[in-house]
């Protein structure tokens, strides 16, 4: 019997099975569907509003470096990925809404939620620093594995590397895609159509779609692939994310929920991938272990 050939077969299967699947994205709710009810077109009361944009001058060596990333389980051109919805325009009823909701965020914000996300906003990955006496090594490396806190204190990138390896590639694909987005719509921040907005950040890159929300999102359905039984709970540190940065006042909501959607995609898309499933299966095999060690 032919073992070599039977094992092919059967991953083949394994591969096609997995490329079919389609998650679901969950119906939008709460103030990001109140918001999304609004009428997101131009307002000529407002229309003055429409001719301010991200000013290419102000953006980041970093952000524009991320639209030249090479793909690590996906192409380049995945159509589905390189489209989502143009965002509110600027004067519309919807943009007018967003930001009397971050005001209202902003008023109500205690010193200790500003300090908690602001701590929050470190917590990114960029998938260029792998350098390890790089002094932002440990913080960007550690920041892969915010969203699957709810395994445990033992789930750290030293102690799941292939997870990590995973994770990583994961952040490549996504941060090339959502930052193409970002400086194909150049939507200003914020606080540069409502001067009463008081930042705490001012990055350095356009706001739609929300990189943090679309990487957290992007984690917590990869982490979901790898421990089911607590999918809710991904999902609601990447939420938590997304809402950190409404009320730093540096996201509008609508940043947010067409990340979060764009994320399902992205997964969905990954999902396809051979590569992406046999990195996939040895995460979740380390996973498995780790957390059966943790159990005893």
């Amino acid at each position: 019997m032919n073992y070599r050939l039977l094992l092919f077969l059967a991953l083949a299967r394994l591969f096609t099975t997995a490329s079919a699947q389609t998650r679901p994205t969950v119906p939008i709710s709460g103030q990001y569907q109140r918001l999304a009810g609004i009428d997101r077109r131009v307002n000529p009361a407002r229309a003055s509003m429409d001719t301010v944009h991200f000013l290419l001058k102000d953006a980041s060596k970093g952000s524009f470096v991320s639209t030249r990333l090479r793909g690590v389980y996906l192409p380049a051109d995945v159509p589905t990925l390189l489209t989502v919805p143009a965002p509110p325009a600027n004067s519309s009823d919807q943009t007018h809404a967003e930001l009397d909701y971050l005001l209202d965020l902003q008023a109500n914000r205690t010193p200790a939620e500003v300090e908690h996300y602001t701590k929050l906003a470190a917590i990114y990955h960029s998938p260029t620093v792998s350098n390890p006496y790089d002094p932002d090594y440990i913080r960007n490396w550690t920041s892969l594995c915010h969203v699957g806190s709810p395994l445990g204190d033992w789930y750290t990138y030293q102690n799941v590397p292939l997870t990590a390896a995973l994770l990583s590639g994961v952040y490549q694909d996504a941060t090339y895609y959502f930052f193409t987005l970002k400086y194909r719509y150049l939507r200003p921040r914020p606080y540069a159509l409502e001067p009463r907005l008081q930042p705490v950040e001012r990055p350095g890159h356009p706001a739609y779609p929300s990189g943090h929300s679309a990487a957290s999102y992007a984690n917590a359905y990869v982490m979901s692939e790898l421990a089911p039984d607590l999918t809710s709970e991904f999902v609601r540190m990447a939420a938590e994310m997304a809402y950190s940065r409404e009320v730093i006042s540096v996201h509008y909501p609508s940043d947010s929920e067409v990340s979060r959607g764009w994320a399902r995609r992205f997964v969905n898309e990954l999902l396809k991938q051979p590569s992406f499933q046999a990195d996939l299966a040895k995460a979740k095999a380390e996973i498995a272990a780790k957390r059966s060690l943790a159990n005893r």
